[in-house]
């Protein structure tokens, strides 16, 4: 048997930014302010136990483990002290394998996003993100034609209803602001809308290969364009559900 680890603070604000500052169970704050000083209140909670008992050897026997080493890291998770002890008295598998799916999908987000710096996005297309964050929307009389059926032959029961409401919606106001300013773009530097739009597909292709989940993808391409532009998430994400209509992101999904 192992030893317990000493988790070092490098180990500490690793698993501390991994849940995003929140308990993953309770999604209570994991810093508390005293005397005006800031302060941790984590707990580092062994997911399949470091040392189980009897009863949890019989309770987790034949559970899918995170990894053989019950000190590795992908082992762990920061909780809140309440929730901490509220998971380990008694450890019940129920608790357990809800508490390994969150840890499984915070290491796959944080393996996707780890990739953002290496999937490039030419800086033209900021000029489609500045555009969008202060376009108004008047419906136009531009005669640019989309087919809203798309959205709904690639999307899948992974998409919540409400984010396939918002995709439809956003092409439905953007698309003809969005396509012209691509045809703006492509005036001025032939071939560079056709690179922007081979890039998002380059990075819907990544986070696919790692996630089959449509909600989780649209959020993925939404925050890795957003990370590389820094001008406005809303406006990122109409991009990307433009991107979605015009077949860069998403499949159809054969009948």
């Amino acid at each position: 048997m192992s030893k317990r680890k000493h988790w070092s603070e490098n180990d500490k604000i690793f698993l501390f930014n991994e849940v995003n500052g929140l308990c993953p169970l309770c999604e209570k704050s994991l810093m508390y302010t005293k005397n005006a000083k800031l302060e941790k209140n984590i707990n580092i909670a062994h997911i399949y136990p470091h040392s189980p008992k009897p009863d949890e050897l019989i309770t987790l026997k034949g559970v899918e483990k995170p990894t053989d080493d019950s000190e590795h890291l992908h082992n762990v998770i920061c909780l809140c002290p309440e929730c901490h002890l509220k998971f380990d008295k008694p450890r019940t598998l129920e608790e357990y394998n809800n508490l390994l799916k969150i840890k499984k999908e915070l290491l796959k987000k944080r393996e996707i996003e780890e990739e953002f710096h290496d999937y490039k996005i030419e800086e033209d297309i900021k000029q489609v993100l500045e555009i969008l964050s202060t376009a108004n929307i008047d419906g136009g009389t531009t005669s640019l034609e989309y087919s809203p059926t798309t959205i709904d032959n690639k999307a899948n029961d992974t998409l919540t209803p409400l984010t396939l409401r918002d995709i439809k919606n956003d092409v439905s106001d953007f698309f003809h602001i969005i396509k012209h300013e691509f045809q703006n773009i492509d005036a001025i530097n032939s071939g560079k809308a056709e690179e922007i739009a081979t890039q998002i597909k380059s990075f819907y292709l990544k986070a696919k290969s790692k996630d089959n989940n449509q909600e989780k993808i649209f959020k993925y391409l939404t925050t890795w364009l957003h990370s590389k532009t820094n001008i406005s998430e809303k406006a990122s994400s109409i991009v990307i559900s433009f991107f979605i209509q015009d077949c860069e992101v998403f499949d159809v999904i054969s009948k």
